[in-house]
């Protein structure tokens, strides 16, 4: 039986990915690849990346705010300046440019990235790009996992107090609880057994914390650091990059 493994935030490094990958033993024929979102941007291999994703038998990826700006770039042609000018867009056009991908097979990309759930729900697992709004209870995020791919607008994902895509505030509540902070002036944790998974907010190794069920594991792949691989089930990973 195969294991569910899931990735942080690639950022277009594809050859970091393999890297970890091999240090997992991972077998595209048997373990399920989750992501976190931020698959594109800062790094240089965008097209590369997204033609092996697309080719894995069980990739199941959530979407992240990087890759909201990815699909409307492919779909029609969007290249809002936050995107172009402070988050790495720009490479990413060059490299689709430098590659010479045809207009039908970006648009091809860019429908198989709205595929992906602003929020996952699976039998044990959530995975989220952000984190979790302040009071959301499961309720919210059943409803936000559900909506089809023709209802995930880039509009939905700006306000950080109110999106999954952009939320640091469950995260740093898990933090701070970890450090000894006074749990009645953190965010309430999640009621759910299920393990929650996230990325987006790069940190130096991966953090777990049992009383918001949470993991994250962004380990600033798009800043020049790692990337990090991880078994759902058992917590071990597996990282590529610079210490």
């Amino acid at each position: 039986m195969g294991r569910n493994l899931i990735v942080g935030d690639i950022h277009s490094q594809y050859g970091l990915l393999m890297e970890a990958l091999e240090e997992a033993s991972f077998s595209p024929e048997e373990d399920v690849l989750y992501s976190v979102g931020d698959i594109a941007d800062r790094g240089p291999d965008t097209v590369r990346l997204i033609r092996f994703l697309e080719a894995l038998p069980d990739y199941r990826p959530v979407l992240g705010n990087h890759d909201i700006w990815l699909r409307d770039y492919l779909v029609s042609g969007l290249c809002p300046p936050v995107w172009i000018d402070s988050n790495g867009g720009a490479r990413t056009v060059k490299d689709f440019i430098r590659s010479g991908v045809s207009g039908s097979e970006r648009v091809m990309m860019g429908e198989w990235l709205s595929m992906a759930p602003y929020v996952r729900i699976d039998e044990h697992f959530i995975v989220i790009h952000g984190g979790i709004p302040q009071f959301w209870t499961m309720t919210e995020l059943e409803k936000i996992a559900s909506l089809s791919p023709s209802t995930v607008g880039y509009a939905a994902a700006e306000d950080p107090a109110s999106s999954p895509l952009w939320n640091r505030s469950y995260l740093q509540s898990a933090m701070a609880f970890e450090k000894g902070a006074d749990p009645a002036v953190l965010q309430v944790p999640l009621d759910t057994s299920k393990r929650i998974f996230i990325g987006h907010t790069p940190i130096n190794q991966p953090f777990h914390s049992e009383r918001y069920h949470l993991t994250a594991v962004d380990t600033g792949t798009g800043h020049g650091r790692k990337l990090t691989v991880m078994d759902m089930d058992t917590y071990e990973y597996w990282q590529a990059g610079n210490p």
